[in-house]
């Protein structure tokens, strides 16, 4: 382009000039007298894992670490790509020092390796030989060679949700890293090397304020030799005393006791759930306080709450719709109906914000009656409950009525089928994303499929890039085929579909319409206007790396500026160009 002058200087490009296109920037005209203040930030780093031994004995250590990972995403380490090892969370720096333990069967020789996956990151380790178990060594005169492995809890097997348990153990290896987790699932602490020279070790662990009351253990495990011990514990719930609170429930649990709604719950005097209530932190399905008299029931906004959106009555096979707030950013959500069946999971789902939005199906066979739905998060360990009620069949629910529990019933009645043209969207590469209809009333289904696609990897489906819908693995050769449901809630009008993968990273995406229920004035379903066939293109420099992006999006990184200016971040600079055809081409 021809430079201009005006006032007799050449108008200078200014990295820190912002274009207003997302996060990323690019260089505008400025005709300041003094030189423009330039703020550049730091290239990410590419992701990228370090082992500290390429050796390991089957039921051995090996430490890592790992660095340009997602800021506070979780860390999953796979053995070989088939056993899920541990997880951890990342830390705010995008890194993560730490080790985990091959398992003992593991077969002896080369050619091992261990897969390190965090949201949007694969990365696989260099290859890691795994030798036969040494025979345990001449036990010394301490500990006694009869000796086993034991755990005791020294403070007693009960305790209250957000208290510490005390603990001992014996008959362990010297200098052994000790590993405690709840239930198998959440690892509360870990005692790096802190078994003395008698095999002993005693210490404490905090058990989650969100734990619910009843039956739960501890697991205590150790490596090289492999040990895993385990020590049941009764958890209480944590006491509760009234003022401000954000637990109490909108409709109250169905077996909250003697809070729930009552006189005396919502930011009355025995708090939310009231004092013999339900173990839970949170009562019912709102996020404030309860209906009894006892105060307002404002919340806290940091606090950990659950609302069903589109009501708390549906028919067996049926969809319940919901949002979590103040959950852990980036980590897995897990809803599990009347604690007992997983019906959703969604890996690394919650949003930064803390936020997820997203719909279950309730089983066809499930009984009419009371049940709820668990809420389950790691790191920290968070649980909430939500009550609902499954009707008999869909011929008894009935539309917007009140269910004389302070919540609204929704209709059960079938939605209709998606309709329209396909639409579809592509990139240079051939990874292809199509929907086989177009428009669709909320609570609908839409039929997707993937074609090409990175082979093995999660595909990730989300509404207007902020809602997970749903995750999938594409099969050997990239594809997959499937259904997503557009949440109850969602607005009539346009909308779109997010088709994410790792490894290249792939992005696509497939523009749809929201139409109203018929006669009710909204946008029809008959309309003809035909889907956008979004095709997104990427040019880059790198011809080793081809990443679609949302939206167009120029980068500007702040090496490349210091290299040179515009010449030097023309290596790093992408570019996606969305074109709109002139006509859509019938399937997509």
């Amino acid at each position: 382009m021809t430079p201009h002058r005006i006032g007799g200087r050449v108008l200078a490009l200014t990295a820190g000039t912002a274009l207003g296109l997302g996060a990323l920037a690019v260089a505008l005209p400025v005709t300041e007298s003094r030189p423009a203040t330039v703020t550049l930030t730091a290239d990410a780093v590419s992701p990228a894992v370090t082992l500290g031994t390429d050796t390991v004995r089957a039921g051995g250590e090996v430490s890592f670490t790992v660095a340009g990972f997602p800021a506070g995403g979780t860390l999953s380490v796979k053995f070989d790509d088939a056993t899920l090892l541990e997880q951890f969370t990342i830390g705010d720096d995008g890194t993560v020092t730490a080790a985990v333990t091959v398992p003992a069967g593991t077969s002896a020789g080369t050619g091992h390796w261990l897969r390190f996956l965090a949201p949007q990151t694969s990365v696989r380790s260099a290859d890691l030989t795994v030798t036969t178990a040494s025979p345990s060594p001449s036990p010394s005169p301490s500990p006694s060679p009869t000796a086993e492995p034991a755990v005791k809890l020294t403070g007693g097997a009960s305790v209250t949700a957000g208290d510490k348990v005390a603990f001992s153990l014996s008959g362990f290896a010297e200098g052994q890293t000790v590993t405690v987790k709840l239930d198998d699932t959440t690892i509360l602490t870990r005692f790096s090397k802190a078994v003395t020279a008698d095999g002993t070790f005693s210490g404490s662990v905090t058990i989650p304020a969100s734990t619910s009351a009843g039956a739960h253990w501890l697991r205590f495990l150790a490596p090289d030799p492999a040990t895993s011990l385990k020590a049941d514990l009764k958890v209480t719930a944590a006491a509760t005393s009234g003022g401000g609170s954000s637990t109490g429930g909108s409709s109250g649990d169905t077996d909250s006791g003697s809070g729930g709604r009552g006189s005396s719950g919502g930011s009355g005097s025995s708090g939310g759930s009231g004092s013999t209530g339900d173990a839970d932190s949170t009562g019912g399905t709102g996020s404030t306080g309860g209906a009894g008299s006892g105060g307002s029931g404002s919340s806290d906004s940091s606090s950990p709450s659950v609302s069903l959106t589109a009501g708390a009555r549906v028919a067996a096979g049926g969809k319940v719709s919901f949002r979590v707030t103040g959950f852990p950013a980036g980590q897995q959500l897990t809803v599990k109906l009347d604690d007992a069946e997983i019906i959703g999971q969604w890996q690394g789902g919650i949003g930064s914000d803390g936020t997820f939005s997203g719909t279950v199906t309730v089983p066809s066979d499930t009984p009419a009656g009371a049940h709820w739905l668990r809420f389950l998060a790691p790191n920290p360990a968070t649980s909430l409950k939500a009550s609902f009620t499954v009707t008999s069949s869909s011929a008894t629910a009935t539309a917007s009525s009140d269910a004389g529990d302070g919540t609204t019933a929704v209709s059960a009645t079938p939605v209709p089928a998606a309709s329209g043209e396909p639409a579809a969207a592509t990139n240079s590469a051939g990874a292809k994303a199509r929907i086989t209809a177009s428009q669709v009333q909320p609570g609908g289904t839409l039929h997707f499929e993937v074609t090409k696609f990175p082979a093995g990897e999660t595909v990730t489906v989300k509404l207007d890039d902020e809602d997970i819908l749903g995750q999938w693995k594409a099969d050997a050769q990239g594809s997959y085929e499937g259904d997503v449901t557009v949440p109850a809630g969602t607005s009539v009008g346009a909308h779109w579909l997010r088709f994410l993968a790792p490894n290249p990273p792939t992005s696509l995406k497939v523009a749809f319409t929201v139409t109203g229920a018929a006669g009710t004035g909204s946008a029809s379903s008959s309309s003809t206007t035909a889907p956008v066939l979004t095709e997104e293109k990427t040019l880059t420099a790198a011809a080793s790396l081809e990443a679609p992006v949302s939206y167009a999006t120029i980068a500007w990184s702040a090496a490349a500026a210091a290299a040179g200016g515009a010449a030097g971040a023309a290596a790093t600079t992408l570019f996606v160009v969305r074109r709109r055809p002139a006509a859509v081409a019938s399937g997509g």
